[in-house]
């Protein structure tokens, strides 16, 4: 049996980040959207957005086989309360990221928008909401707002109510266990 890590993989630790700053972009700029009219700036953006929500889709399908393929730092809970929490935090991340994904292609299907991913003009319609896979894209947005703020939240909790930096689990460096903790 291989020994304990204390850090993600380079590879998921480099995703995670990437992946991060993409999804936090994303929800910005697909609200920031909405508000706009149908012009060349909105044009614009949703390529952006567009292109971004694939790379997202992409990036995930690969840290999701470096997660199951490589070894990983126990969860950092003696509770299996907040172990379970975790998990289901972490599993939700998965899930309503690529039900973004999938709801935000459903859309785009819709409304015949995939040209604008060449660099096409397309015609924008008057308003998203005519499209059913646009209502699920706000839901989940919604959501994975919510779990995004239960991750950062339990990385908080950890630091302040018990005292432990578990930041450096998905930071870069020596994931080997062999030697004494480095102090946070």
């Amino acid at each position: 049996m291989s020994a304990e890590v204390r850090r993600y993989h380079p590879l998921i630790v480099g995703l995670h980040w990437v992946v991060s700053v993409l999804i936090i972009l994303n929800l910005l700029g697909g609200l920031y959207a909405h508000s706009l009219p149908n012009d060349a700036n909105k044009l614009w953006l949703l390529r952006g957005h567009m292109l971004s929500g694939l790379a997202i889709l992409a990036l995930l399908l690969v840290r999701l086989v470096a997660r199951f393929t490589t070894r990983k730092p126990p969860v950092p809970h003696k509770s299996k309360g907040l172990r379970i929490l975790t998990l289901a935090n972490h599993a939700g991340l998965y899930l309503f990221a690529l039900a973004m994904v999938s709801t935000g292609i459903g859309t785009a299907a819709s409304f015949g928008l995939f040209p604008l991913l060449g660099g096409e003009p397309v015609a924008l319609p008057a308003s998203f909401e005519t499209a059913p896979p646009f209502a699920g894209h706000e839901t989940f947005a919604l959501v994975l707002i919510a779990l995004v703020a239960l991750h950062v939240a339990g990385v908080i909790y950890h630091r302040i109510a018990k005292g432990e930096n578990i930041l450096p689990r998905m930071w870069f460096g020596s994931r080997d266990d062999a030697g004494p903790a480095r102090p946070h």
